[in-house]
Parts: C-alpha cells; structure tokens; sequence
C-alpha cells in the first residue's frame, strides 16, 4: 500500500510539472499564468526555434484564432516561434507590449505567415525584460473595472451596480447614468466576444467617453437621455482568454432568444425591469470586432421601414459631417443576435458596431467619437420633433 501511495505521488508530482504554466528551454520562459492568457504548449526544436500551440477553450468556434503569453531569456537572443493552431487558421497581427499599457504591432520584417497551413513564423529578440505576445491588446477585468471607477471619480452621477452574477459567480457589472425624470435611454454593450478589443474596448470606451464629454451637445443629450452600459459583458471569458465564449462554453452573442447563460439572462432581467419602471428604450449598440470591419449590422430593409430611421439617419450624419463614410450589412431579425433582441422584444432601434482587427487605434479612437456626436444630434433631433410618440 505505501509503494502504491508513493507511485501515486511520483505521478501526480509528473503530472503537475507537465501542467506547469512557466515552460522554461534553454533559458528561454514562456508563461501563460496571468489573466487574458491563451496558450497551451511549447515544444523546443532547437536552435533557437519554438513551436507553440494554441486552442480554443471550447467548440466550435469561428476563425478568431486567439493567443496571448509572455516570453523572457536568461540572456538576449534572437529567437523564432511557430504559432501552431491545429485545424485553425492564423488571424491576428501579433501585438508587443512590455508593460501592457502601451502596444505596437510586430514588424512586418519579424512575422511569417504560411497560408496553406494556417500557421505563422515570427522572430523576437528576447531578453530578461518580459514581452507580452498577444493577438490583440490585453484587456483584464482589473483594467476594464479601473477605468469604470476612474470615470467615476470625474462624473460622480455614475452608478455602477452589480446586474448579476457571471458563469463562475463573478460580478457583472453595469453602469448607470440616469435622471429621475428621464425616461428615455440608450444602451451600450461591450465584449460579449470577449478578445474583441478594438471595437469592443478601444471604440467602446471612446464612444462612451464621448456622451460623458462637456460639450453642449453632450449635456443637452444627458437633460434628455439615460444611458445603460455593460461596459465588459463577459469578464469570465476575458480573463480566461477565451476566443468568443463563456465559462460554459456559449457564445453569449447567439443567446438573445433562448437565455440559457447567466449572462444574457441577467440582461433580459435588467432591461424587463427597466420597462416595468418606465423606461423607454430608444437605441442600443452591441460592439464587436471583425477581420472585415469596420461596420454596421442595421435592421433589415423590411423592419427599418417600421422604424424611427435613427440608423439611417445617424448614417448620413455621419458621411455629412466627416472624412468616415459607413458600411451598413442588412441582417435578418430571426438571427439570435444581441441587436435583434432590442428590437424584437422593445421596438428599440439597434446595431452592431463592428471595428476592424487591425485598424489604426487612433482612428478607432476618432471614428468612435465622431458616431457618438453624430448619434447624440439624432436622438435630440427625435425628441425635438416628438418622433417618439410614447
């Protein structure tokens, strides 16, 4: 019995050290222990060469091949790594960061793709100094939930209330900025894709930022407008490095008819409550990020002729008042879309705001709050010339 116990601990004590989430070859260390992070294993070829290969947490899943570790070297060296994704494809411009504040795109000089078999080849130089290799910015919870309460600090009329509880029992959060006496509301989510960062957190908080500005135009649409934001929808898959999924594995963005995650069932939840109180929901925008964006999903040709034309004429604002000109893709309402869902069971006009993988940050930053200023005249427009009529 004592020699079984022992072989038990030998295995386990293998099986542990094969799990290690610091892999370390010829002084070379790859880590996937922090938060965002997607990698599953490293294989040393020698020469300064690595193999790694990533997976989705669950299936199926799109093409939105997802990957983030870190990677130090006892010395400076010049290495190459082979980003393997089984039967997926290559997707993403890989992003460098030290510090995971500030990113850049890896050189084009540094970065092989190989089409065919859907694999990529980049060289690093790599040294004591950390580098964060990623697919895309890394957005943890922590900072997501550090710029909410930064923004309070500055509009302390902000409440952020906690609307349910997540897949693995954490808060959900959701921002608040309401007047007693106004009735009318918009609603804003983010990252219901949860690696989705340019549309679903550069643009996002762009847009955000931009109904909270000082402008006049800005505080006449707050004297007539609530605002609800779920500003990180699905913080479980964030935090897992999930590519589009929850912690059970669903993508929340195909649940809007059905409602069997605690996510989207806390947002049927909410918003009910918030008809049941009087609201009225006039425009909701669901941001997401493409490889083909950036881009609109509207109503279909059918539905937006039973509509108050916000979208098409929040389009035209848009092409009038700057160098942007808008992509707007029909959508069938049947579609278990977030958007659909609005519409379908409030008659509030929505869309999916889709940015592009590797559009300039900058201008996802300009872009996001030219939309939010042309959307803002809109909507006072409507109330201006009562195309509410309840």
């Amino acid at each position: 019995m004592k020699q079984l116990n022992l072989i038990s601990l030998l295995l386990l004590i293998i099986i542990l050290f094969s799990c290690s989430k610091e892999k370390k070859m010829d002084g070379v260390y790859f880590e996937k222990s922090f938060a965002g992070a997607r990698l599953d294993s490293v294989v040393n070829l020698g020469d300064n060469e690595y193999l790694t290969y990533i997976s989705p947490a669950f299936e199926p899943v799109n093409p939105s091949a997802y990957f983030a570790f870190t990677v130090t070297s006892k010395s400076e060296k010049d290495i190459e790594i082979q980003l393997n994704y089984g039967k997926h494809k290559h997707r993403y411009i890989p992003k460098l960061s030290t510090n995971r504040q500030s990113w850049k795109k890896i050189d084009p000089n540094n970065i092989s793709v190989d089409t065919l078999n859907g694999t990529a080849k980049i060289k690093l130089k790599v040294s004591p100094q950390k580098i964060y290799v990623a697919a895309q910015e890394i957005e943890t919870t922590e900072d997501t939930y550090r710029w909410v309460d930064s923004l309070i600090k500055i509009h302390p009329e902000l409440n952020k209330i906690v609307a349910g509880k997540t897949t693995l029992n954490n808060n959900n959060y959701c921002l608040e900025l309401k007047k007693e006496n106004t009735k009318n509301a918009i609603v804003l989510i983010a990252r219901q894709h949860p690696q989705e960062i340019p549309g679903g957190t550069i643009g996002f908080k762009a847009f955000y930022e931009t109904l909270l500005s000082d402008t006049n135009i800005a505080k006449n649409f707050r004297e007539h407008f609530n605002i609800y934001s779920f500003p990180l929808f699905n913080p479980d898959g964030a935090d897992m490095g999930n590519w589009r999924h929850n912690a059970k594995g669903v993508d929340l963005n195909r649940d809007w008819i059905d409602f069997t995650q605690p996510e989207t069932k806390m947002a049927k939840t909410y918003f009910e409550n918030k008809i049941k109180q009087g609201n009225k929901l006039r425009f909701a925008i669901d941001f997401h990020t493409s490889y083909s964006g950036p881009y609109l999903l509207v109503l279909d040709s059918l539905n937006q002729t039973k509509s108050k034309y916000i979208t098409s004429d929040w389009i035209r604002n848009i092409e009038t008042n700057s160098h942007f000109k808008v992509q707007d893709r029909k959508r069938s309402q049947k579609l278990p879309y977030c958007y659909n869902y609005f519409y379908n069971q409030f008659g509030c006009e929505a869309v999916t705001y889709e940015d592009g993988d590797e559009v300039d940050r900058i201008i996802i930053k300009l872009k996001a709050k030219v939309y939010a200023t042309e959307l803002m005249k809109i909507l006072i427009n409507k109330i201006e010339t009562n195309a509410f009529e309840n």
